[in-house]
């Protein structure tokens, strides 16, 4: 036997190798061939796993949980629904089917054919659709025929499968398979649209998400998949609801919220809203109800709206939560703020005039009142109900900077309420220590001009006077239900704006005001304490001759108030009226009245005896 000749593996020179090495190296060789052919087996067994056992899993180990209510549809899990104060549905889950096939299991054209007739006459879905799936797919294990039908047309199939079973035992609709599917709902539509958000799936994202409102805010907890418990001790058990609020309750997912808004309150603030709208031609509003000794908001409004069920590219722009999201220059009606801080250091008296002569210098600003009329000496209510701008301005330079700005920080300017919903943004005011600040700041800033400001800020610093000096975090989930146990949201105090005495003096001066200067938001035997605002808009010219926002914020009564509102409307036509005054105070008055009736408020006479 000859020798072989191979290459020296250092020189690279030929050398000759015995038999026996030759036979010890080829044998080394078929070892390290052998060994990647095992290795090129492992790595497309794992690829074959990788690739099909998810199928396997759809196929094989769900397929007993066909109708279970639980499965996962494309990734969707079951979501908590939404109830208002009273046990009435905003949100919830409705049930369809989702229509997929092993395309595979169809011998023939002639089988794909009929079963895409047979699925046009029980679930109307469009026969060339159907059959080019399955063409399409043929040699594939798994297509979706159908995202959602029906749960009638669902059963339909069901029915046509177990007749079909029953008396042949066989046919190509056999291979057709239902698997529920949860879908968000939303049964009143419109209303409430911005409080509840809605549910958007991303292109590139499997998961629908919660965007805006609550279901943007409470996405995490809402969902049965992975989403959060009650973060505290639970304070009751679902039974001790009262019946008609757990009525819907507990959803599939089983975490569900409980609201504080109040569905007949939402109904009658979106129907003045649109009236005070089309009235007055303005272009866009807000209106908040709230209970000021709580933070419990009880309706919230905003126009333009959308249907969270039916999104368009047109509602676009009405998707953000203006009550939360809209800064603003509030003009007039910020002058409370400024009141109530000279009241409580006691700098000024209710009954202290000060002289009014139309106009005052300060920093380099010339302030003029609106009317450009000087009214001479003028105490605290007079100056408000005539909504004074160089009476507040007044008040502004007594007060000093530093302590202006103190109490502009206790309302709650500049933060974010912490309100439990998805998109709010801080105000906006410019502080002494920062750059660009001047004394002229101070004089704008006292009557609500040179500053922003969100409804629900606005709503939540007058409510402060309301409750005594406590300005509380405003919320709208009243409690959480996981597990059949309930988590309680209970009233937070964020901060104190003013003494109790001062927050009642100044009340009896807001109802002067609502008297004397906005008689428009009187309600005939109420006592009723408020201010109006007008603020012309900023551009980056300057502010708008004719433009303007207006906003009138009441509570009521006055000596036991049970609700406050705040009602705002984006540029109503000048030609009826560019005043608060004629705009949102008549608004106002119209939603007051009907919260009377509807809470059954006797008028004051009988309520205090009088």
């Amino acid at each position: 036997m000859t020798a072989s000749v191979v290459p020296d593996p250092v020189s690279g020179a030929p050398q000759a190798m015995s038999e026996q090495h030759t036979s010890v190296v080829i044998d080394n060789i078929q070892k390290r061939e052998l060994w990647r052919f095992w290795m090129l087996v492992f790595f497309f067994a794992a690829l074959g796993i990788l690739v099909l056992a998810p199928l396997f899993i759809h196929q094989v180990l769900q397929a007993g949980q066909a109708l279970s209510p639980g499965l996962a549809h494309r990734g969707l899990s079951p979501r908590g629904a939404f109830v208002d104060r009273n046990g009435e549905i905003l949100a919830a889950d409705r049930y369809f089917y989702q229509v997929t096939t092993t395309p595979t299991h169809f011998v023939d054209d002639e089988e794909r054919r009929t079963v895409a007739t047979q699925l046009q006459e029980l679930a109307d879905l469009p026969f060339a659709q159907t059959y080019d799936l399955l063409v399409t797919y043929q040699y594939s294990l798994f297509v979706e025929l159908a995202p959602v039908i029906s749960l009638e047309a669902g059963q339909r199939i069901v029915d046509a499968q177990a007749k079909l079973e029953k008396e042949v035992g066989a046919g190509p609709l056999l291979h057709v398979d239902l698997t529920p599917a949860p879908k968000r709902y939303y049964p009143e539509n419109t209303l409430a649209a911005h409080v509840v958000g809605m549910m958007v799936r991303l292109d590139d994202d499997p998961w629908p998400e919660g965007f805006y409102g609550l279901e943007g805010y409470y996405n995490n907890f809402l969902r049965q998949r992975d989403g959060i418990g009650l973060t505290a001790k639970p304070d009751a058990s679902l039974t001790d609801l009262p019946a008609n609020v757990r009525r819907f309750l507990p959803s599939v997912a089983n975490k569900d919220l409980i609201l504080t808004i109040d569905r007949t309150v939402q109904w009658i603030i979106e129907d003045e809203l649109q009236k005070g709208l089309q009235r007055y031609r303005a272009k866009a509003g807000t209106i908040i109800v709230m209970n000021p000794r709580t933070g419990e908001i009880l309706g919230m409004a905003n126009a333009p709206t959308f249907n969270p069920n039916q999104l368009s590219k047109e509602d676009i722009g009405a998707l953000q939560n203006a009550s939360i999201s809209a800064q603003y220059e509030p003009g007039s009606v910020f002058k409370v703020v400024t009141a109530s801080a000279v009241l409580d250091t006691g700098i000024i008296t209710p009954t202290q005039k000060l002289t009014d002569t139309g106009s005052i210098v300060v920093g380099t600003r010339v302030i003029l009142n609106s009317s450009r009329v000087a009214w001479g000496p003028v105490d605290m209510t007079e100056a408000l109900a005539r909504s004074l701008n160089v009476i507040t301005a007044q008040w502004a330079l007594l007060l000093g900077e530093d302590r202006f700005y103190t109490y502009v920080n206790r309302f709650g300017f500049g933060q974010v309420t912490e309100v439990d919903m998805a998109g709010e943004v801080y105000g906006i005011y410019k502080k002494p220590d920062t750059e660009g600040w001047s004394e002229s700041d101070l004089g704008t800033n006292s009557f609500g001009q040179g500053l922003a400001v969100t409804p629900i800020q606005m709503i939540n610093a007058v409510a402060s006077i309301a409750n005594g000096g406590k300005l509380m975090r405003p919320y709208v989930v009243g409690a959480r239900v996981t597990d059949g146990k309930v988590q309680v949201t209970k009233p937070t105090v964020k901060s104190i704006t003013m003494k109790p005495e001062t927050a009642a003096t100044l009340t009896k001066i807001l109802v002067e005001v609502v008297n004397e200067g906005n008689s428009a938001a009187g309600v005939a035997g109420y006592s009723i304490a408020g201010k109006s605002g007008t603020a012309q808009i900023p551009t980056a010219e300057g502010y708008t001759e004719d433009e303007t926002i207006v906003t009138f914020v009441g509570y009521a009564p006055a000596d036991d108030p049970q609700f406050i509102v705040l009602v705002k409307m984006d540029r109503p036509d000048p030609s009826i009226s560019p005043w608060a005054n004629y705009t949102a105070a008549p608004v106002f008055a119209q939603v007051a009245r009907r919260l009377f009736d509807y809470y059954n408020i006797p008028p004051d006479a009988m309520r205090l005896g009088n």
